[in-house]
């Protein structure tokens, strides 16, 4: 990282390093030696596998900025109390206090602040449309007035971000007086080395004397915070925390206090330890780097030029993840010639005529779809509306996939670390994330991550030893924007922070971003110029002749003194490989609809994720980088609209219990969708047994039933012959209950189906009945995995419920050529087959070749694969489209429709040839292995070092 921010000081840094010049030209004519990995296996081996971590490795504070303050000036500015501020100044002169809350305090300072509030996107949008054109296209997230932001909270918004996270002097007050509280606690600050990982609070009587010494500082800083509040949910909601510190509620099961009081600790002592090891990453790297450069340029001065070289035509890699990025309607509002667009506002009239015969309510928010309605009526020609995207399928259309495919159910805090990672949820190195909730039945422990169980996630990861980029290409420089799973990026932006602050404040995180690529961008240039120069000197010095020895000389100490400058310089370029995180799409999409006015106009959503990828774009061309930069880009699911809502467990538990006569103990861990986030304490939290059963549900689109009634036991999830035969904990001896024959009766036509485990099921063999009502008749169908083969039949008759004979109505028709094709397809894997010789079996590639042409792409596979993981819940429910279960809003997702399951997943940049083979169907976990690839040269192999998805390179062909 650049340690002064300022651009007049950048440059003034960067002309004080810098040995003589050569222009552009002159780099193009220097032939390229070693090739392009040359200079990555130099890092990997030589440099960095050395790096130590060492805490004695660290920069002098005297020269350490914060806002161009010294450290001691800036704590002086901030908010402390008389007494913390007086304890604080007094122990800066102690090096172990000093250098890890210097590190923190420029990680949550310099990174986030100094940026204008300013809607950038709308800046823009003032530039390309006069104020009449954009008066037309207002709405509930966007006004020519400044009105957005109130607007906002009229809908059913979470409480917990309608105010939005501020990243100002009382927040950073707040940390430091956290952070005085702890120092000394956590065990690393008294070692040479920093650990590898974070360390989080157990039950020990050392961590649980800690938690009860912070949490009353915790309450002091919260009710600091309620008296600056309005009268509202809001503020109740932060009363009702304080009010658990009271003594009569110290032993409360989910003690509130006590929960953010933990929360808080592992929050700062993580970011403390992540921000601690990156800074110290970045010295010793540089210092790694110049001793190599110093000490190879005496011994083969060849090779120091082959590094340089090498590094001049190395790799970059952009991956991309967006929150709710449909492919399907991404290429349907760039091409009117597909029927995506009509389709889907023909389905939006229909389900506005119909009445559902069952008990229903409505999403609050009705949705406005004025500019679809437009769409689907007339081609609508704007060089300004999603200008990235019609060149992207312009030019890379092979590139991106037909139809991609969000794994089951299609939920973010499932799919998202498989984007990330290209990790597979279930077996060895898998992230073991099956849902957004869910029960762990070997610690007895409940998951819901909207909430601070979202904390959890980073140690789920690790506790899996799961393998992230980061991990992977700790050599290489990167940059995380805004998204989690970052402990080995050497820099990085919170995911929580941005997704706190950046509904109130728009664009927080995307300009933070694109303000350090731009910052590098500069220094990119500067570097190529100097890497360039070094080979045409050390050159050079080589053709001296011996007898020389004066110039010979004198030319090597200039030459090892630019080494030295180069060396502090490489650390602040562009980043090797840099993820970027984008939650808004669907944040939004959620509240008003995803094909909503707010969503796909030109002031919309989808809009405003066009022009930022567009700025990030500019800054890798500005950089010199763009033709050797690889960009790949994947969403985690598709939305689907909402028109009726259903509470599951009202509709099957309340008249289940009148008709049974004795109540049932049920236990939601989940919010409904729209509704406020979820407090647990993690290290008290509430025991799942002696409960009938733990209900949750997931963005409308999933709802969870954990049952407990299995014949090996509490801990092992019951399969289909053990749930028609449920017992409830008060039901007379002998009484069983059908809870699948109850469940269905009772949800009947809201029903799309309900997926359970018709035999135990593990990574490699696995049968997954599929039960639903169609036309009053109920149809039951399982399917049976074995290895890579996948046997579907129906039980009850025909296979209906997937609809893999049916034709989905937002493709285009197939060709006679691809209509031939599915037509063999189906003969091949639905008819043909034999149940006892799973020789005759379709695999998962012809099957999700197969399911392309439906409405539910990949579902055989899918859905076989659902229960490989544990904990993906005993009965998982899926409701029919335009309906939503457990939700308060318009927009939903984690169900099986073509709407969820189409993720979009594409690639492009100068680097892909004229001849890419064309992505049919693709899962969305590939983004990541194949960008690996691009960058290391090394293969992968889906099932091998942790990968659980294949690479897709080898269709880019690659230049």
């Amino acid at each position: 990282m650049a340690w002064f921010k300022k651009n007049a000081l950048t440059a003034v840094l960067i002309t004080a390093l810098s040995p003589v010049s050569l222009s552009y030209a002159d780099i193009g004519n220097t032939p390229v030696v070693g090739g392009i990995f040359n200079s990555s296996e130099v890092l990997k081996n030589q440099i960095t596998n050395s790096l130590s971590y060492s805490t004695r490795f660290a920069r002098d504070m005297t020269l350490f900025t914060i806002g161009g303050m010294t450290l001691e000036a800036y704590l002086l500015t901030l908010p402390l109390d008389s007494k913390t501020k007086t304890k604080v100044m007094a122990q800066l002169a102690d090096p172990t206090y000093a250098i890890p809350l210097g590190y923190f305090l420029y990680q949550f300072y310099d990174r986030y602040t100094g940026i204008s509030d300013e809607d950038q996107f709308k800046a823009y949008l003032k530039t390309v449309y006069d104020d009449m054109a954009l008066k037309g296209f207002e709405h509930s997230l966007f006004s020519i007035q400044d009105k957005a932001v109130e607007d906002v909270s009229k809908h059913n918004k979470d409480q917990a971000h309608q105010e939005g996270l501020k990243v100002d002097g009382d927040f950073i007050a707040s940390m430091v007086t956290v952070y005085d509280a702890l120092f000394q606690v956590g065990e690393w600050q008294d070692m040479d080395r920093l650990p590898d990982q974070y360390t989080y609070l157990t039950k020990s009587d050392n961590d649980l004397a800690l938690v009860k010494k912070i949490q009353p500082i915790v309450v002091g800083i919260l009710a600091q915070v309620a008296n600056g509040m309005d009268d509202g949910d809001m503020k109740s909601a932060v009363l009702a925390i304080i009010d658990d510190h009271q003594p009569e509620h110290a032993d409360k099961i989910n003690n509130r206090a006590q929960a953010i009081t933990i929360s808080l600790i592992d929050f700062v002592r993580l970011n403390v330890l992540k921000a601690y090891r990156q800074f110290v990453y970045i010295d010793e790297r540089q210092d790694r780097l110049n001793r190599w450069l110093q000490t190879t340029f005496d011994s083969d001065p060849e090779q120091v030029i082959k590094f340089l070289k090498s590094q001049q035509d190395r790799r970059f890699a952009v991956q991309i993840t967006v929150d709710g990025l449909q492919q399907g309607l991404m290429e349907g509002l760039v091409d009117p010639g597909k029927p995506f667009i009509k389709t889907a506002y023909q389905a939006h009239l229909d389900h506005q005529r119909i009445t559902p015969q069952f008990e229903h309510a409505q999403p609050e928010h009705v949705q406005d779809t004025r500019f679809l309605q437009i769409l689907s009526e007339q081609i609508y020609k704007d060089p300004h509306y999603l200008p990235f995207f019609k060149r992207l399928y312009a030019e890379h259309t092979d590139s991106i996939a037909r139809v991609g495919v969000s794994s089951t159910p299609t939920i973010s805090v499932r799919n998202l670390p498989i984007i990330k990672t290209g990790a597979k949820v279930s077996g060895e190195l898998g992230t073991g994330i099956p849902n957004f909730h869910f029960v762990d039945r070997h610690e007895d422990r409940a998951y819901y991550f909207f909430g601070n169980d979202a904390l959890q996630l980073d140690r789920l990861m690790q506790s899996n030893k799961v393998q992230t980029m980061f991990d992977r290409l700790t050599h290489l420089k990167t940059l995380n924007c805004n998204a989690q799973y970052d402990w080995n990026a050497q820099t990085s932006y919170d995911a929580l922070v941005n997704l706190g602050a950046g509904e109130a404040l728009r664009d927080f995180g995307e300009k933070r971003c694109l303000r350090e690529l731009n910052e590098r961008a500069e220094v990119e240039q500067e570097l190529t110029k100097q890497r360039q120069s070094l080979i045409n000197n050390i050159d050079s010095y080589q053709s001296l002749p011996v007898w020389d020895f004066y110039t010979r000389v004198t030319r090597k100490w200039k030459i090892e003194q630019d080494l030295q400058s180069y060396a502090k310089l490489d650390g602040k370029g562009m980043p090797d490989y840099t993820l970027i995180y984008n939650p808004w799409p669907d944040h939004f999409a959620h509240f008003v609809g995803p094909f909503s006015d707010e969503i796909i106009m030109p002031t919309g959503e989808l809009n405003r994720l066009d022009y930022w990828i567009g700025e990030v774009e500019k800054s890798f061309q500005n950089a010199g980088i763009y033709e050797n930069t690889l960009f790949g880009m994947a969403g985690d699911h598709g939305l689907s609209p909402v028109y009726h809502t259903l509470n599951p467990e009202k509709a099957i538990f309340i008249p289940l219990e009148a008709k049974l006569g004795y109540p049932l103990i049920i236990s939601k861990i989940s919010s409904d969708e729209g509704e406020g986030p979820k407090i647990t304490n993690a290290l008290n939290y509430p025991s799942n047994k002696n409960i009938d059963v733990v209900v949750a549900s997931t963005a409308g689109g999933n709802f969870m039933l954990d049952m407990f009634n299995s014949k090996k036991g509490w801990a092992t999830q019951p399969t289909y012959e053990e749930l028609i035969q449920w017992e409830p904990l008060s039901s007379p001896a002998g009484s069983k209950v059908d809870i699948i024959a109850e469940t269905l009766n009772y949800l009947d036509e809201s029903l799309d189906y309900m997926a359970v485990r018709n035999a135990i099921c593990d990574e490699k063999n696995c049968e997954v009945r599929i039960i639903a009502n169609r036309n009053g008749q109920r149809q039951d169908e399982v399917i049976r995995k074995q290895g890579d083969r996948y046997f579907y039949q129906s039980l009850t008759g025909k296979e209906t419920l997937l609809g893999v004979q049916t034709l989905n109505p937002y493709l285009p028709e197939p060709n006679k050529q691809e209509f031939e094709q599915f037509g063999q397809l189906i003969d091949k894997c639905l008819h043909k087959p034999e149940q006892s010789q799973p020789a005759t079996w379709c695999n998962s590639a012809e099957w999700r070749e197969l399911t392309r042409f439906t409405a539910r792409p990949d579902s055989v596979v899918e859905l076989a694969q659902l229960y490989a993981e544990d904990r993906a819940g005993t009965i998982n429910l899926f409701p029919r489209d335009g309906i939503g279960y457990n939700t308060k809003v318009p927009g939903r997702h984690a169900g099986e429709s073509y709407l969820e399951k189409d993720a979009f997943i594409g690639f492009w940049g100068k680097p892909i040839g004229d001849n890419a083979v064309p992505l049919s169907i693709e899962a969305n976990g590939s983004l990541a292995p194949t960008l690996y690839e691009y960058l290391t040269g090394q293969p992968v192999n889906a099932g091998e070092n942790g990968w659980g998805y294949p690479s897709l390179l080898n269709k880019l062909d690659i230049r």
